[in-house]
């Protein structure tokens, strides 16, 4: 097919080309100061845009791999955690603490909302929520497009005076949501390479606080390739336990380049709310026919990083997907779990720029018109009135 790919998955993104050039760079003997000092700038310039004070340890894994090294290095066996289950991967994220001996509590938000502060703060007000020794939240959850608002998580642990860790994966929205580490107390803050960070997969990550660091060499279970100990106080190029993962290093300090040349990563988060206000004007335009809606109920809760878009019964959403891939050459995130069959999901995080937005739109447009699905019209006149006032 002539023309380019449109890559609307959540993860993985839009490679840009110069991080691929990066990345194709001839290899280089990782001992040297020169590639020392290239890692030890990529490692604290993305701890700047996390804005974390403690540590950034690196992983050559998937963000499975982030989530396993913090649940060990913080919880020892038996620890009771609380997990705010609000969809398909943080549901697989208590299902590894408990493979990994944890006592989890299990805190359903629903596939439809965030976590309820009232109810969370009644969940630990409770004798048994009381010795919960860490919440683990997905900050937006990519199943769902669904973001939780973490000042509200911060503030009830606060006014219980609660000495709980708070563990969050930021998976699908780092560098696309504003996330300040320090100013929510965030002790562990996940992320990976093929989202807002434009990479390939096979990086992952965890800013931690200094409690995090003083829990993690309190804690007495057995561990060796996510130890923090180890990859802590060893030398440099050990932070990542082995030879150093070169190239995606490279392309790594290319892409925190290109965060920096478009003005920070406050000038990031803002131009992904901008394409997603676009997003989110065109998908309510086309549910005025009633046959599609968001999955995300509120509105304040519609992530900046992916829209789930909810079809009716009366049409298969994986058909929707597959015109869209075989015809028109874009893809989609399809529903999973429960959402399988009934909702396909936008990815707007990454390399992504206004005529980009506007294209997918059409694409996804004329494919739920080539399935026969009821859209709304305007859709895309919605997304260029957004866009245009967000521009001026």
């Amino acid at each position: 097919m002539s023309g380019r790919t449109f890559i609307q998955n959540p993860g993985p993104t839009n490679i840009p080309e110069r991080i691929l050039r990066a990345m194709a760079s001839p290899a280089v003997d990782f001992g040297t100061e020169e590639f020392g000092a290239l890692l030890d700038s990529s490692l604290n310039r993305l701890n700047h845009c996390m804005a974390n004070s403690g540590p950034l340890i690196g992983y050559t894994s998937t963000g499975h791999g982030a989530w396993e090294a913090t649940v060990t290095n913080l919880f020892d066996v038996d620890a009771p955690v609380l997990l705010c289950d609000s969809g398909h991967f943080s549901h697989r994220w208590g299902e590894m603490c408990e493979a990994h001996g944890l006592d989890v509590h299990w805190f359903e938000t629903g596939w439809q909302q965030g976590v309820d502060p009232d109810a969370l703060r009644e969940v630990l007000s409770t004798e048994a929520g009381k010795k919960i020794q860490g919440v683990l939240v997905a900050h937006t959850e990519t199943s769902t497009g669904v973001t939780s608002d973490l000042a509200a998580i911060r503030k009830v642990l606060e006014d219980l005076d609660h000495s709980a860790l708070l563990v969050v994966d930021s998976i699908a929205s780092f560098g696309c949501t504003p996330l300040d580490v320090d100013e929510l107390g965030v002790d562990a803050c996940l992320a990976v390479s093929q989202k807002g960070l434009m990479m390939p997969v096979g990086l992952a990550f965890s800013g931690i606080s200094g409690r995090a660091v003083e829990v993690a060499y309190a804690n007495s279970r057995h561990r060796f390739y996510w130890d923090w100990r180890r990859r802590l106080e060893v030398e440099g190029y050990r932070i990542f336990c082995g030879t150093p993962p070169i190239h995606h290093l490279f392309g790594l300090n290319e892409a925190l380049n290109m965060f920096e040349e478009e003005g920070g990563i406050g000038a990031v988060t803002d131009r992904h709310q901008r394409l997603a206000s676009a997003v989110r004007a065109t998908v309510e335009a086309w549910s005025s026919e009633g046959a599609i809606e968001f999955n995300a109920v509120n509105e304040h809760e519609r992530s900046d990083s992916v829209t789930c878009v909810r079809v009716s019964a009366d049409y298969d959403a994986n058909q929707v997907i597959k015109v869209a891939r075989e015809k028109y050459n874009l893809t989609m995130g399809s529903g999973i779990g429960p959402l399988a069959g009934s909702a396909f999901r936008i990815g707007h995080l990454g390399d992504l720029n206004v005529p980009m937005v506007l294209g997918a739109l059409g694409a996804i447009e004329t494919s739920l018109r080539t399935c026969r699905v009821p859209v709304g019209s305007g859709g895309l006149e919605a997304a260029a009135q957004q866009l245009s006032e967000a521009s001026r």
